[in-house]
């Protein structure tokens, strides 16, 4: 009997233990939404991604910034805030461009800047994600 009870309470421990790090490797998703096509917006959507991975960590956090519209134009390879673009693609933060907006403004691939991902519709991209528990941003 007393054996019976140990490996019990050992099962017990070990359940709790696994449930405690599953939690705690638990990251925080986001999902920004951006369609301006403004260096002043994008300057502070970029502030709000590094704030956020400066105050929850960098790798408790896991960050996208979705653009259709006219704000595709801040992702292409002129854009005038490359410098910032480059800081959150080094954060590894996801930078996904719209490609039915591409499609639309005849934009390539080649246009992009280096590092920006494609997914084949913003929006319904960023349902997917906020149907993936991800936490959605509108800045």
């Amino acid at each position: 009997m007393r054996r019976a009870f140990s490996i019990s309470i050992a099962i017990a421990v070990l359940c709790m233990s696994a449930l405690a790090s599953a939690q705690s490797s638990t990251q925080t998703r986001v999902v920004f939404h951006v369609t301006e096509n403004s260096p002043q917006k994008w300057n502070m959507v970029l502030n709000n991604v590094a704030n956020l991975q400066q105050d929850l960590g960098k790798g408790n956090v896991t960050i996208e910034v979705v653009t259709h519209g006219p704000g595709i134009d801040m992702f292409k390879a002129e854009s005038a805030v490359g410098p910032r673009l480059a800081q959150a693609l080094d954060g590894n933060v996801v930078l996904a461009a719209c490609e039915n907006t591409m499609r639309n403004a005849k934009v390539t691939k080649a246009d992009m800047y280096g590092g920006v991902s494609f997914v084949p519709s913003g929006v319904t991209h960023i349902i997917q994600r906020e149907s993936q528990g991800w936490h959605y941003l509108r800045p």
